[in-house]
């Protein structure tokens, strides 16, 4: 008896592991990977690598190519300052939705430095 239940066992297991290919399901993945989005500040405008991500962890390389201070702030998070000419990594862990981001420095968003980023 023991062997038709250690048969029975490994039988559910091949089966269990054949199941996703034979039925087109995928198995999840343990961790996916963090997408990276380049953003390029300027007077008075952002430029970034991609207007739509993934969820999950998301990080942004900001560099400012402008003459002025310029941040970059989204889902609550902000970069440091920085000046011309410098850049920084921001990590943010964001769900699916549609995310506004803008440049805090008073005056630069109402100029234009803002925007949207669609998480899928």
């Amino acid at each position: 008896m023991k062997f038709g239940i250690t048969a029975g066992v490994a039988s559910l297991a091949l089966l269990g592991a054949a199941l996703p290919a034979v039925t087109g399901a995928s198995r999840p993945t343990a961790h996916a990977a963090a997408t990276t989005v380049s953003v390029r500040a300027t007077e008075f405008h952002f430029k970034l690598s991609k207007t739509s991500v993934a969820h999950g962890k998301v990080t942004f390389k900001i560099r400012n190519a402008g003459h002025l201070k310029h941040d970059f702030k989204i889902a609550g998070k902000k970069s440091k300052m920085l000046n011309p000419g410098r850049s920084t990594s921001l990590t943010v862990t964001l769900r699916r939705g549609r995310y506004s981001y803008v440049c805090t420095v008073p005056g630069h968003a109402a100029a234009g430095m803002k925007g949207r980023l669609t998480v899928k």
